[in-house]
């Protein structure tokens, strides 16, 4: 069935679509092929939310669009596609897909998904109905082949087609429910709820890549806390991080509303409620680091490590041996686990002065922000105090301004290392900078 329904007028302008995911689209076409903003944007700017990115679909193939844009280059096996750039900006171009063909044996899981097939095909192979909506540029309409627009206004999260099936196709469909639900405060409709339980051991299937790139989102769009807690009612989370939950010890992780107050399971939930906080607030994207020392800072609570809360022991030693094995099995870039250990060896003596910058914080300029929004964040779930990390937020933004050397802050980078996207012309003493590598 082909639904086309016509936005109320004034509730979607296309001057809240990026002009360059108009000129993607407008050449594709103009050269002759179907094209729509598809997805997260579409569903973003009907429930009046500012899209995070914009992303095309089209006839075209990846090998035509890369003819069609001297600025795109094609990317992925499993799934291909074009990213046409402008600037730092991506916008992500893909070819419209059929289901694919089943694997042999009796497991769905999908490991190729590079069958070419029409928009309506398109929409039915997407995961959920809120996400399988297509906006006509031309036409002003949204296309809607799955319902999606009525579960956006009922608020639900509901997979296209066989719950389970589609699950067990892409597990990673399971964290991607319980995103949307928690980030857009919507309810997953009970069969997808019921067949995600049913088939929760299948995640572990998935790439740790996948996985832990499933994780810093989560972690990175301001509903990080109700994320994670539905996580771990669901049973996803101890199959998604096995290794870290261990260091937790024989009582292991308690669920938010079961933590005692002076616990290390306490300590997590509030630094996952202040990380929260802290995106609402600044719009900023926490690098890979600064995630990584959040969730480790709770494993250096007195009940765990007795012995560094006395002043006995190295720390950074200890560090070392704490995160190193699930960081290893988890597939954590060693850049970003050894950004966390100097975040974590910083702040950790001197983060309870009010309002002051730890005197020895050994961290390179670049990443002093990300170090002293970690120390905020840190106070705040060691003392649940609000007030603090609004200071430590304050105390990074003057960095971010010092380290520019410009009266604002630039944009800064996604790829973990803190870097701000352009740099000023500045002498900088010392050996050349090195750059980390990506998530």
């Amino acid at each position: 069935m082909t639904a086309e329904a016509s936005i109320p007028p004034g509730s979607f302008p296309l001057d809240e679509v990026d002009p360059d995911a108009l000129k993607v689209v407008r050449k594709l076409l103009e050269a002759g092929h179907e094209a729509y903003l598809v997805g997260g944007c579409v569903r973003d700017l009907y429930l009046h939310r500012r899209p995070k990115d914009f992303d095309v679909a089209t006839s075209a193939t990846p090998e035509v669009i890369r003819r069609l844009f001297r600025n795109s280059r094609i990317i992925g096996r499993r799934f291909k596609l074009a990213h046409v750039f402008f600037g730092p900006k991506i916008i992500e171009t893909s070819t419209f897909r059929t289901a694919p063909r089943p694997s042999d044996g009796d497991d769905p899981l999908i490991t190729h998904d590079n069958e070419w097939g029409s928009v309506e095909d398109d929409a039915r192979r997407r995961d959920f109905t809120i996400n399988g909506l297509f906006y006509d540029v031309e036409n002003r309409e949204v296309v809607d082949f799955v319902d999606g627009l009525s579960d956006l206004d009922a608020g639900v999260i509901r997979t296209i087609g066989e719950p389970e099936l589609r699950f067990r196709e892409d597990p990673v469909r399971m964290i991607r429910a319980v995103k949307f639900a928690t980030r857009l405060d919507f309810a997953v409709e009970p069969e997808t709820w019921s067949a995600l339980l049913r088939v929760v051991p299948d995640i572990a299937k998935c790439s740790k890549s996948r996985l832990l790139e499933e994780i810093y989102k989560l972690l990175r769009g301001g509903a990080g806390a109700a994320s994670v807690a539905m996580m771990f009612h669901a049973g996803l989370l101890q199959y998604v991080l096995p290794e870290y939950l261990a260091l937790f010890g024989r009582a292991g992780l308690s669920a938010p509303e079961a933590a005692e107050r002076d616990t290390p399971s306490a300590q997590l939930w509030r630094g996952l409620a202040a990380l929260d906080r802290y995106v609402r607030a600044t719009g900023d994207e926490p690098s890979n680091g600064l995630i990584q020392a959040l969730l480790f800072a709770p494993l250096l609570h007195p009940a765990l490590e007795p012995e560094l809360a006395a002043g006995r022991g190295e720390l950074g030693d200890r560090l070392e041996q704490i995160m190193t094995p699930p960081c290893v099995a988890m597939g954590v870039a060693r850049r970003d686990r050894e950004l966390a250990m100097q975040y974590l060896a910083a702040a950790r003596p001197d983060a309870g002065r009010r309002g002051r910058c730890p005197r020895h914080l050994a961290v390179e300029r670049p990443h002093l922000h990300d170090a002293l929004a970690f120390a905020g964040i840190d106070v705040a779930a060691r003392s649940d105090d609000g007030r603090e990390l609004s200071r430590w937020v304050e105390l990074g933004e003057r960095a971010r301004v010092r380290a520019s050397g410009e009266a604002g802050a630039p944009a800064r980078s996604r790829d973990g290392d803190g870097e701000d996207a352009r740099k000023p012309k500045r002498r900088r003493r010392g050996g050349r900078r090195k750059r980390s590598g990506d998530e």
